[in-house]
């Protein structure tokens, strides 16, 4: 088909794009008004997707390349689409991982105790984490109590481990959502003989990860929706600690550190800095009782303005990024 690698931009992962993105993804964005003129696409303000007539001409491009892709429909919120797809591909083109693997998980989700934000954390004398202090939380470590190495010589959780645990309890599980999870595989063929735990259907077993949040621009002198995002991105922590994977969380298989950042996207530079001017004064207590973790605040305008490219994904984001809060 004429349209052939252009038209397979638009998958299951991918399903909006801007003429710029196709750009970077090196295909010509010419081509976008010739496909929305064919009836293939449709477009809001800057995105393009895909018409039914569209989906069609994807799935005979993928069959005649036997290709096992799916056509993209658009979710309800096209920018998160456009979000995801403009940061996995900013990202890849950035760094090489020459002796790694790069992986992208979309919507990752993570089973959370049911907490609201006012049993999150506190400022009313100073900032203070109020939810390891909750009852469904001393229950958990109550009947949990085993994390890091020590959790390696016990009976593995099962892969429904949590979602019965919170059944017992009469509660059901909220969820912490990353955007976009970035994992690094670095060394990759090392672990190659380590098979996939059936509790991990993201795929975090033996990977650093980068759990990567849209934020908007802050408000000045108004932390607390950070601070929810951050309270809830420790809850998830907590249960994969205790109810997923215990002992292979903060360390992989090779007893080697593994990396849990929280990553929130702003547009402009200014705003990731305000993003740290907002958060710094926390100091650690912001990652208090949660560590090893991570905060960091990046900018699409410092990743495209990155000329070059890095080696890993750890070479990348200290240059480019902002460092909230970090684990000493």
């Amino acid at each position: 088909m004429e349209y052939g690698s252009l038209l397979l931009l638009f998958d299951e992962e991918n399903p909006c794009w801007t003429e710029e993105l196709v750009r970077i993804a090196e295909e010509d964005p010419g081509q976008l008004a010739l496909m929305l003129g064919e009836g293939l696409l449709a477009k809001e303000g800057e995105l393009f997707f895909l018409t039914g007539e569209g989906r069609e001409a994807f799935s005979e491009e993928a069959a005649a390349n036997y290709l096992p892709a799916v056509p993209g429909i658009p979710g309800a919120d096209k920018e998160k689409d456009l979000f995801r797809t403009r940061l996995r591909l900013l990202l890849d083109k950035k760094h090489i991982q020459r002796w790694g693997v790069k992986e992208f998980v979309l919507s990752a989700r993570f089973p959370t105790p049911p907490l609201q934000d006012d049993e999150l954390f506190t400022r009313s004398s100073g900032f203070e984490w109020i939810w390891p202090s909750s009852p469904i939380i001393g229950q958990m470590r109550e009947d949990w109590p085993v994390t890091g190495l020590a959790a390696r010589k016990e009976t593995p959780p099962p892969p429904d481990a949590a979602a019965k645990w919170f059944e017992a309890k009469g509660s059901y599980p909220a969820y912490f959502e990353a955007d976009l999870l970035h994992l690094s595989r670095y060394d990759f063929q090392a672990y190659a003989h380590i098979p996939r735990s059936p509790n991990d259907p993201w795929g975090i077993l033996n990977a650093d990860r980068f759990f990567c949040m849209r934020a908007q621009a802050p408000q000045t002198l108004n932390p607390d929706g950070f601070l929810a995002t951050i309270g809830r991105f420790q809850l998830a922590l907590e249960v994969l600690r205790r109810m997923v994977l215990p002992g292979y969380i903060d360390l992989d298989s090779f007893d080697q550190d593994g990396i849990n950042w929280l990553l929130f996207l702003f547009e402009r530079e200014e705003e990731a800095e305000a993003c740290v001017s907002l958060l710094a004064p926390f100091g650690l207590d912001l990652i208090r009782g949660s560590m090893p973790m991570d905060v960091w605040a990046l900018s699409f305008e410092a990743l495209e303005n990155f000329k070059s490219k890095a080696e890993t994904i750890h070479d990348l984001i200290p240059v480019i990024g902002r460092p909230v809060v970090r684990t000493p």
